[in-house]
């Protein structure tokens, strides 16, 4: 019976497994990268300045890579990331110096490159899963419990005495992946290929404005990302040296990212449909995810951050989805478009935890990244406003 159970479960949800081993990697290597900096006594800013220029080969190469995977085939680059990573991974453990961090961490953005716009591309383009809302929707679980659970992990593994254990937790789960993509590719599952041109009846209609909507969206995954970047790569840091416990931070975070799962489910409902192509929830979520920044900033007990995690977790599934969704929505190209996906929220988790490292270095304090993500989410908010405002005076002008 539990063999039945198991061998269910792998057939439908199986090649969903892939995103959720690949994000308790990532989650577990970042936040243990950060803990590991305050180890060697690292300055932010060189932390910054680290997960800036691997985030950089990201975004440089989810475009392009994206498109290789529209030549070559999926399951091989999905490999060739897996396997990248896990590298990176068993090497970190070793490197006690800055020159040695800077030859070995920029591979963790190549590898993200060739993963997701590879990744979101395969799944997009199978049938069986039922609508794209609910393949999206169970893809958007699987990752975000993955990337809930990795810095979970990784901050109840972290031992003053022992910094690297978590290094060697995410090159295992890098190779586990390996096996369970090698599995899915040859099992098949019950994903069949279908054409790209081929739309599901029970899809809703793509509007004519969609590319408005899909603009706006990236700006606000972006905004989203790169206060996720800060959250995610210089606060657990920052939280060692402003004396909050290592456990502290990953409970906030699994509060951040159980809030974004619960998100995510209800997004993939039909009530969510509501929500399609309407400018109020990413605003509205966005206004919220301003307010929690700035209750981190000024509050100085952890014990109270509790709320402000949880709306931030909100903001960043809402803004996430909108900007995957509009993007595969309909659309032919799914790799490039994927890769467009991943490329902007790239360029968010570049320059959030740069400029983020540099200014908690400053004499703004510790806590300064935590302003400077209200401050870039408002000047968002304010872009997608202006590029709305204009596309519906140009809609009423024709």
């Amino acid at each position: 019976m539990e063999y039945r159970f198991l061998f269910l479960f792998m057939k439908k949800y199986g090649p969903y497994l892939p995103a959720l081993l690949m994000d308790v990697c990532l989650g577990s290597l970042l936040t243990n990268a950060a803990f590991y900096s305050s180890y060697l006594h690292l300055s932010s800013t060189f932390l910054g300045t680290l997960t800036a220029i691997s985030t950089a080969l990201f975004v440089i190469f989810a475009i392009p890579f994206g498109r290789l995977s529209d030549k070559m085939g999926r399951t091989r680059v999905l490999f060739a990331a897996c396997l990248l990573l896990a590298g990176v991974s068993f090497v970190l453990p070793f490197c006690s110096r800055k020159i040695h961090l800077l030859l070995a961490f920029p591979s963790v953005g190549v590898s993200m490159a060739l993963f997701w716009p590879a990744y979101e591309a395969w799944l997009a383009e199978r049938e069986g899963g039922g609508r794209l809302i609910t393949r999206v929707m169970i893809f958007n679980l699987f990752w975000s419990i993955g990337i809930t659970m990795g810095p979970f992990i990784s901050s109840y593994l972290y031992q003053d005495t022992n910094p690297v254990i978590p290094f060697y937790l995410a090159g295992s789960v890098s190779l586990l992946n390996c096996v369970t993509i090698y599995l899915n590719a040859r099992g098949k599952t019950h994903f069949e290929r279908i054409s790209d041109l081929q739309v599901s009846s029970s899809e809703v209609p793509v509007p004519v404005f969609q590319p408005v909507y899909r603009q706006v969206a990236r700006i606000a995954n972006f905004a989203s990302w790169f206060s996720l970047g800060i959250l995610r790569q210089i606060a657990p840091k920052l939280t060692l040296e402003a004396g909050i416990p290592a456990k502290t931070y990953g409970n906030l975070m699994l509060i951040l990212g159980g809030v974004q799962t619960l998100m995510f489910l209800w997004l993939g409902t039909n009530r969510s449909t509501r929500w399609h192509y309407r400018l109020t929830p990413l605003i509205g979520t966005q206004l919220l995810a301003v307010i929690g920044f700035l209750g981190i900033w000024l509050l100085p007990q952890a014990i109270f951050w509790t709320p402000f995690f949880a709306v931030i977790g909100l903001c960043a599934a809402v803004t996430y989805f909108s900007s995957m969704y509009y993007g595969l929505h309909g659309q032919v190209d799914k790799g490039n478009k994927s890769g467009w996906h991943e490329a902007i929220l790239g360029s968010g988790i570049l320059l959030g935890p740069f400029l983020g490292g540099i200014l908690a270095d400053s004499a703004w304090g510790v806590k300064s990244p935590y302003l400077l993500c209200a401050v870039a989410i408002s000047i968002c908010i304010f872009i997608e406003g202006i590029i709305w405002l204009k596309a519906k005076s140009h809609t009423q002008h024709r």
